[in-house]
């Protein structure tokens, strides 16, 4: 192998490695239960969802 095809793969395991790291970092401080359109909102509890679900 080439050096610039060592450091051409050295280069991309960093970014996917890197971008996988961020990933998980960043669901760690926004889980998917606070993200979105309802977030934190009263109605968005799963006590109130599972309720309307079965009176739908």
């Amino acid at each position: 192998m080439s050096t610039a095809a060592i450091l051409m793969m050295l280069l991309f395991i960093i970014v996917i490695w890197g971008g996988l790291v961020l990933a998980l970092i960043t669901l760690i401080k926004h889980p998917d239960e606070t993200s979105g359109i309802l977030g934190e909102h009263d109605f968005a509890t799963d006590d109130v969802l599972i309720a309307q679900e079965h009176t739908s």
